[in-house]
């Protein structure tokens, strides 16, 4: 993948001066203006402000694009892209929607393609060229047994600063620190993922240890998504850690499968704050406003998929109704029957209770929000933002019997008192020169001599030992 796809490539060079053309008469358009803001708010959380290009941001856009056309290959590897309408669904996501993988990057801040007609840019049958170009160059591949870690080179040169926990590590880490060799059982979250690795060794050692059980397999996309989840502040990060997570499935998502949600978020916008009142509002403080949440979307982030995902039916309501009315009097009109499908009953789906009015009350004071924000261009990006800026107070109210990460040291203990559950463990990958002032207490293993210079702290008793 890395030579035929990669910086050098043809096909890369080709789309990556497409791209280009594209993002310079766009990116005054709200929809992409707002992503590109964004990428570089959450660049500047955690990278500085030397990597905020415009080049940098067209990058990692060609590797998340790649990414979907990735995982698109891998469910469906003896079926090609048949239509112009389902490559645009691959590259938007409501292709995976559309098979019952949720949170795979619906409105995320790469999904500036395909662009939206009414801005009038004349673009449509570039942006189409473009996408189509790394299609094909993808459809040449066999991936239909691809494994997780397919793109993560590609991500190492499109993410400067960058590092992954290689997926033997990953996979020893999980298995024989943290026990899940037999036993698929313990929770497990990651809070600084990177790429996935953890998430992914976690997810395979749950499928083996289900089929030595003589288990059914497919017990594991109920039971993973519930189980093994993480979050990341890397945009690209997420997008490829979302693509390794289906990855570690297998034939699972190759085949007619339940509906789950991809339990892999990005967090930690700069200027972003999660406020607890009490246990029945969650209010996240950002640059663009405030978006408060109650309490049953902490305790159950379905609720944030399948409730506030249905906004956007709503949003595109609104949008109509502005030929006729004013934007407040549309906003209201359609928050009004937001309301009314807030608190009824909603059977056969995984959220069948209704919220009580005043729960009501505080998801429609972000949907109000987020549909001025649609009006404006921006709604679905921020719908994204927020269904995943939750997640440090959904797994904090959680709890996890297992916490691993690539970390400094010093948030072991910080991960350990605002993730695990009593009696857990973690496990934090970090450099020998950062483990040793933090090692009292703790197991320290020296990884020297198979990762010079990396250590692991693990939960005590105090002990010293070698990889």
């Amino acid at each position: 993948m890395l030579a035929k796809l990669g910086p050098g490539s043809a096909v890369f060079a080709q789309t990556i001066e497409r791209l280009s053309r594209i993002f310079a008469t766009a990116r005054q358009t709200p929809p992409v203006a707002a992503r590109f803001r964004e990428w570089q708010r959450y660049r500047t959380g955690y990278q500085g402000q030397e990597s905020q290009s415009e080049y940098l941001f067209i990058h990692q856009t060609y590797l998340a694009v790649l990414a979907r056309l990735t995982a698109r290959r891998f469910v469906a590897p003896k079926r090609p892209i048949a239509t112009t309408e389902e490559l645009l669904e691959v590259i938007n996501v409501d292709y995976f929607s559309r098979r019952g993988i949720g949170n795979f990057g619906e409105g995320d801040i790469f999904s500036w393609l395909p662009l939206d007609r009414r801005w009038g840019l004349g673009l449509d049958d570039l942006v189409l060229e473009t996408v189509q170009i790394l299609a094909d160059a993808v459809a040449t591949q066999d991936l239909s047994d691809a494994q997780p870690g397919v793109l993560d080179d590609l991500y190492r040169q499109a993410s400067p600063i960058s590092s992954s926990v290689p997926p033997w590590l990953a996979e020893h880490i999980v298995t024989e620190e943290l026990g899940l060799t037999d036993d698929p059982s313990p929770s497990l979250l990651d809070p600084a993922f990177g790429t996935g690795a953890f998430l992914s060794a976690a997810v395979q050692a749950m499928r083996r240890a289900v089929a030595n059980r003589g288990g059914d397999e497919i017990d594991v996309l109920f039971e993973a998504p519930e189980k093994v989840r993480g979050m990341e502040r890397d945009p690209l990060a997420v997008a490829l850690a979302r693509l390794n997570y289906l990855l570690a499935f297998g034939n699972l998502v190759q085949q007619d499968h339940p509906p789950f949600l991809m339990p892999v978020y990005l967090s930690g916008l700069a200027g972003t704050e999660l406020s607890t009142s009490d246990d029945s509002v969650v209010t996240l403080f950002t640059e663009t406003g405030e978006f408060p949440l109650p309490g049953p979307f902490i305790s159950n982030p379905l609720m944030l998929d399948w409730v506030l995902g249905r906004l956007t039916n709503y949003m595109d309501g609104a949008q109509m109704r502005l030929h006729v009315q004013s934007e407040d009097l549309a906003v209201q009109e359609v928050l009004n029957a937001f309301y009314n499908y807030l608190t009824a009953g909603k059977p056969r789906t995984p959220v069948p209770e209704a919220l009580t009015p005043a729960e009501a009350d505080v998801v429609l004071d972000t949907a109000r929000s987020l549909v001025h924000l649609h009006i404006h261009g921006e709604g679905t990006l921020w719908l994204h933002l927020v269904q995943n800026m939750a997640a440090p107070a959904i797994f904090a109210r959680h709890g996890f019997d297992r916490v691993v990460c690539q970390d400094a040291a010093s948030n072991f203990d910080i991960h350990s008192q605002a993730y695990l559950r009593a009696e857990g463990r973690i496990a934090v990958v970090t450099t020998l020169a950062d483990a040793e002032p933090h090692a009292s207490g703790k197991r320290l293993v020296s990884m020297e001599s198979r990762l010079p210079g990396a250590a692991l702290l693990i939960t005590g008793p105090e002990q010293r030992a070698s990889l």
